[in-house]
């Protein structure tokens, strides 16, 4: 038959145009066995309902979903995000191998003398002063999230704050370490640290100095209105942090304010990279650095500079010389980094627990 199914059942019960029908189906239906095998069942099931207690209706959460599934496909749909913002993920890396390079040719193979020992702590501090515009960055991707969440997800009672928090640390970190390992790669070797000494400062520079600088910036972001007051907090709230570091103003020198050098994460990032880097090393002085002193007639300039030597560090290059003792001020980097800016080789794992610290802070400020 070519007819269409449809307009056979509407000319059979009468529906259609022209159609009609000697049938009342309605009155069939009510008659059937099967209309009244449905009713039974509907009655056996009220039956047997009735006898059960009722069900207690408690809601244990705002959110139709647990937790863990809503930290889960948040964190997905930020990846598949970042996936699709290749400049994003493109200027983070372009600015590490840019600002890695720039440093690391800047000091270019430091020397082991006072100047190049100095230089080194130099390429280490500019490379913390990174933090700002990397943090600059995340903060326009972490307020954009924000925004739509406040005024699409979190009336709907999509998902929490918190995961969505922690979503997005999980999500930008990945991206900064690669940055920082990057960055690493270009600065090390470039400035001239020594090789056994690269393990500790990739730890610390590569890890958990992008840790603390998303932390940071996602904080500040958090309390900001839009990216451009959150910039102007960042640099404020860093101008303090980088100002009391004890690189600018030497420790010696802060007088009142040392409390600050003793509260800002930049003093215990930069003492565990410093002293790491170059502690327990021999300083050896270039000729314009050394010191010519003249010793009492008949002595020798070590022994006329061997009581001041015991108390305050350096060496003589020309020990058995009666007259014009070239004196060098340290013989240690220790010596050096101890005298001028009240860093400590040895506090190297302490650093790292202390710095972590601010991190966790950090965190807890953006949740």
């Amino acid at each position: 038959d070519s007819s269409s199914s449809a307009e056979w059942m509407l000319d059979v019960i009468g529906a259609g145009a022209t159609a009609s029908s000697k049938v009342d189906w309605r009155e069939a239906w009510l008659n059937s066995n099967n209309s009244i095998a449905v009713k039974e069942e509907l009655n056996h099931i009220h039956t047997e309902g009735r006898k059960r207690p009722p069900i207690a209706a408690a809601q244990k959460s705002a959110f139709a979903t647990s937790w863990p599934y809503q930290f889960i496909t948040l964190t997905q749909r930020l990846f598949t995000a970042y996936w699709r913002n290749p400049p994003y993920v493109m200027s983070k890396l372009f600015l590490n191998i840019a600002a890695g390079l720039f440093i690391g040719f800047t000091f270019f193979k430091a020397k082991d003398t006072i100047q190049g020992t100095q230089n080194k702590l130099f390429a280490i501090f500019m490379s913390t002063i990174l933090s700002v515009p990397l943090a600059n960055q995340l903060q326009v991707i972490w307020i954009a999230v924000r925004s739509i969440y406040e005024v699409r997800e979190q009336p709907s009672k999509m998902y929490s704050w918190t995961a969505l928090v922690a979503s997005q640390i999980v999500v930008e970190i990945p991206f900064n370490i690669l940055g920082s390992g990057i960055f690493f790669l270009c600065w090390f070797w470039t400035v001239g640290y020594h090789t056994d000494r690269a393990g500790y400062t990739y730890l610390l520079l590569g890890v958990l100095f992008p840790i603390y600088y998303t932390t940071i910036g996602q904080a500040v972001a958090s309390m900001a209105p839009s990216a451009v007051i959150a910039s102007v907090l960042f640099s404020a709230l860093f101008s303090f942090v980088i100002a009391f570091n004890g690189v600018l103003q030497p420790y010696a020198l802060l007088g009142w304010w040392q409390w600050m050098y003793r509260l800002s994460p930049y003093t215990y990032l930069i003492e565990g990279l410093y002293g790491q880097a170059v502690g327990r090393q021999q300083v050896n002085c270039a000729v314009e650095e050394f010191v010519q002193v003249p010793p009492v007639s008949g002595q020798t300039c070590a022994n006329f500079l061997q009581a001041y030597i015991s108390e305050n560090g350096g060496y003589v290059a020309n020990p058995d010389a009666t007259s014009g003792c070239m004196f060098c001020a340290d013989r240690t980097t220790d010596e050096f980094m101890k005298r001028n800016f009240n860093i400590f080789y040895e506090h190297h794992w302490r650093n790292i627990g202390l710095f972590a610290v601010f991190s966790f802070f950090n965190v807890s400020c953006v949740s």
